[in-house]
């Protein structure tokens, strides 16, 4: 019987046995062999989001009181994100794949997945840690456009997992003069360096914005792009941009907000803040529809990494074998500083 890992708390994660459906008509089964989770995105599903505070009305769009608020019972969830591995079942009407193919696509760490055969993606030429890396480079595609990001324009990223890495490459690519990186984690900084970063900063040693005022001859950068959810980096990307930049807020947080200071930099410069999501599920179209679609942004993306203009090696440390993925993933958790995205292998 194949294997998942589940937790209910982000601290403890365990193997669980899980059995398939029947297979469909137009169902794909493939084994899996290389598995990511989405850390910052599963971390706030596991430790708390509004949804368990409050009730979401989508015709209002609108959070609105619950009508009797409780402390929601926390069950054992799946943790994943995207997978990659070989078809290694069809069903009778599937035409797109067959058995022996690689494919990719979204889904929890698990030893065998099952799904619909239009979301699966052929590998080609990419690499394991490209493929997972596909859904965080998607956000940080959309939100360097959401910015306006253009040939010439200096821009700071702040927060550099999974995105704020891709965010970097991409800015690069979209011609960005001066790309700065923020995060207090070395091996963050240090790869950021690698991925073409002109400098990476560490917020806990001196005062990123200001220095970042320095280096551009007291201008500031055009955009900041904060990925990380710190409320502490949201009013620092807000310091550190020009007069009438933008600042680009992609994270679900912050929900503690007491550093964040809306009666300084930000009222006399005058940014535009700007939330990005790149998610379609939440019924907000792209921002430069309809000439772009989601599923334009979602194809492009995969695009750069075919063509080796962003890489995917170097985002995804530590790589672990799937029997030593339950302790992976609590250091993700409780010890950030020795991750940037937990990679997981299969076939030990």
């Amino acid at each position: 019987m194949p294997q998942a890992i589940v937790t209910a708390d982000g601290r403890s994660f365990r193997f669980v046995d899980y059995t398939l459906p029947e297979l469909g008509p137009q169902d794909v089964r493939v084994r899996v062999e290389f598995a990511a989770p989405k850390h910052g995105t599963e971390k706030h599903a596991i430790t708390g989001s509004p949804f368990d505070r409050k009730r979401w009305d989508p015709k209002l769009r609108m959070f609105l009181p619950k009508e009797e608020p409780q402390e929601p019972a926390r069950s054992e969830r799946a943790v994943g994100n995207m997978v990659v591995g070989t078809v290694v079942e069809t069903g009778i009407e599937v035409r797109r794949w067959k058995t022996g193919d690689r494919v990719f696509g979204y889904g929890p760490i698990r030893e065998v997945h099952q799904a619909h055969e239009e979301q699966w993606y052929a590998v080609g030429k990419l690499s394991a840690p490209d493929c997972v890396c596909v859904d965080p480079a998607h956000v940080a595609f959309v939100a360097v456009r959401d910015g306006n990001t253009r040939v010439g324009d200096y821009v700071a990223v702040y927060g550099l997992g999974a995105i704020g890495l891709m965010a970097v490459q991409i800015a690069r690519v979209s011609g960005a003069r001066r790309v700065y990186a923020v995060d207090p984690i070395t091996i963050r900084r240090e790869a950021a360096l690698k991925f073409g970063a002109d400098a990476a900063l560490d917020p806990a040693a001196c005062d990123a914005a200001l220095e970042i005022k320095r280096a551009t001859d007291g201008a500031g950068v055009d955009i900041a792009i904060e990925t990380s959810g710190s409320a502490a980096a949201l009013h620092d990307a807000i310091r550190c941009i020009q007069k009438c930049g933008t600042v680009v807020h992609v994270p679900w947080g912050p929900h503690d907000c007491t550093a964040l200071h809306l009666d300084e930099e930000f009222h006399l410069n005058r940014p535009t803040i700007v939330g990005s999501q790149a998610w379609a599920g939440w019924e907000c179209p792209d921002r430069s529809y309809p000439l772009w679609t989601h599923e334009r942004a979602f194809d492009a993306t995969i695009e750069l990494f075919r063509a080796g203009l962003v890489t995917g090696r170097g985002v995804v440390h530590p790589i672990v074998p799937f029997a030593e993925a339950p302790s992976a993933l609590e250091a993700m958790f409780l010890a950030p500083e020795t991750t940037i995205k937990v990679g997981v292998r299969f076939g030990d």
